[in-house]
């Protein structure tokens, strides 16, 4: 029987399912916080261009006066006044390239200056190191008289930033926290129903009655739990049909080797018959001693009894029987079966001898001798038709280890390679139409399986067939019983 088992190391479902979620979980909200911070800080910085160009515009029109006046001191207050303002970096008007106020105490950096290039007009982010301001610039007069352009530090966005990304990082470590729960509960909530299904499975018994397993987990894991239940029911119905058939056929196998053994059969109980014949027809005479008369009823007697032992084993073979293995030794097994078919080789002259390894010595199975006698005698009766008369048929008692195997040898033509796959498939058979019933080897095998053995067969490059029934050696407590 194969058993599948799980991969060592490899996680639990459960653990599975949360951890997907989790990372769902997870992904969504670094999502939902780079986003939202994005959208907080695009929002900050629209609003500082809206108030930095209101202020720039403010600027732009009060210093119009003076740049027409050349009013240099009042211009120069106006955009002092302006970069004092909050979150204003700085400013200055700038016309044709020219600087004619700044809020900076030295020169105006000509880099900011020359940051804009013609045309453009609209805000700029500008370096400084480490610091980022968002440059704007508004026309004086329609730009005739100039430009005034300001400054905004961008260090208060920054701020923003951190300032909004704290509590959205809380928010979100708590969705996840409360996701990792969620998921493992739920995880957990589908796994278990699966785990007690598993459970079932490995311990269903088609032997016995199945142990039910309790819907719950929602409506779809019940429905599993219902369709588990009725299939495991099925099985069972289907184990019990199953050795029905397989009893009817071991049933129909018997009594096919039983019309095999009829020549040999009436030869041993024709024997003892013609024996008796002769004693009743002396005793008639009535010219015999008391001796000779005592010596005629022993015949007699130990004919009876011959006949008698034929029939006891044809019963016992022929009535049904369930399976009730005890400890025996192989060799056992093999003797039983060379006497039973001893008469019908006999017929054809065929040598059926019996080999044995020193290493079996002391070995038993727990086996059915009547039921592996049966398995045996298919075995033996197939050698027994592709054997020629005057052949020679081995039982040899094999080894391997924890194993112990009888095996039956044979120097007929082997298996056909084109058949070796079919030669176990029931009514399969290479005998003429009427001469078998194709069951015996299936049956063998259904005998050899209900033991936990195995049946092997092996075809010689040299020719014949070597069918060998493998059964497990019984532990060496069980042999010294067995003694």
């Amino acid at each position: 029987m194969s058993t599948w088992r799980t991969a060592r190391g490899a996680l639990r479902l459960w653990t599975k399912l949360a951890a997907f979620a989790v990372l769902g979980v997870v992904s969504m909200h670094a999502v939902h916080l780079v986003v939202g911070n994005r959208v907080a800080i695009r929002a900050l910085e629209r609003d500082q261009a809206q108030l930095g160009g209101g202020v720039a515009r403010l600027v732009a029109g009060e210093i119009a006066d003076p740049i027409l006046l050349h009013d240099n001191v009042t211009l120069a207050e106006i955009v002092t006044r302006a970069a004092s303002i909050p979150g204003v970096a700085y400013c200055f008007v700038v016309r044709d390239g020219a600087v004619l106020a700044s809020s900076f105490r030295g020169s105006t950096p000509a880099a900011l200056v020359e940051a804009r290039g013609a045309g453009f007009s609209g805000p700029l982010v500008v370096l400084d190191g480490a610091s980022r301001f968002l440059d704007l610039e508004e026309p004086v007069l329609g730009g005739k008289a100039g430009r005034v352009r300001l400054g905004i530090d961008m260090a208060l966005l920054l701020s923003a930033r951190r300032q909004i990304a704290f509590p959205l990082g809380l928010v979100a470590l708590a969705v996840i926290l409360a996701g990792v729960v969620a998921a493992v509960v739920v995880a957990r909530s589908v796994v278990r129903p699966i785990d007690e299904l598993v459970a079932v499975a490995d311990g269903f018994d088609p032997t016995t009655d199945p142990r039910p397993v309790r819907p719950r987990g929602g409506p779809e894991l019940e429905r599993l739990a219902e369709r588990f239940n009725g299939m495991m029911l099925r099985l069972r119905s289907a184990f019990e049909e199953q050795e029905r058939a397989k009893q009817k056929a071991i049933v129909t196998e018997r009594l096919a080797a039983l019309g095999s053994l009829v020549a040999g059969v009436a030869h041993e109980v024709n024997n003892p018959l013609a024996g008796l014949k002769n004693c009743v027809h002396a005793l008639r005479l009535g010219d015999t001693d008391a001796a000779t008369r005592a010596e005629y009823l022993d015949l007699m007697d130990e004919g009876l009894d011959r006949i008698r032992d034929v029939v006891r084993r044809l019963l016992e073979f022929g009535r049904p029987r369930p399976l009730d293995p005890i400890l025996v030794e192989p060799r056992r097994l093999a003797d039983d079966v060379s006497r039973f078919v001893a008469s019908v080789l006999r017929g054809r002259r065929i040598v059926l001898e019996t080999t044995s390894d020193p290493a079996l010595d002391g070995a038993a199975v727990s086996a059915d001798p009547r039921q592996i006698g049966q398995a045996l005698l298919n075995l033996v009766l197939n050698a027994a038709y592709v054997t020629p008369d005057g052949g020679r048929i081995s039982l040899r008692l094999r080894r391997r280890p924890a194993w112990v195997g009888i095996a039956v040898v044979d120097a007929g033509p082997g298996i056909a390679e084109g058949i070796r796959d079919r030669i176990l498939d029931p009514f399969f058979s290479t005998k003429p139409e009427g001469e078998g019933t194709g069951l015996g080897l299936s049956v063998t095998r259904a005998i050899v399986d209900s033991h936990h053995g195995e049946l092997e067969f092996e075809c010689p490059t040299e020719g014949g067939t070597i069918a060998t029934i493998w059964l497990p050696e019984a532990k060496s407590d069980r042999r010294r019983q067995a003694t």
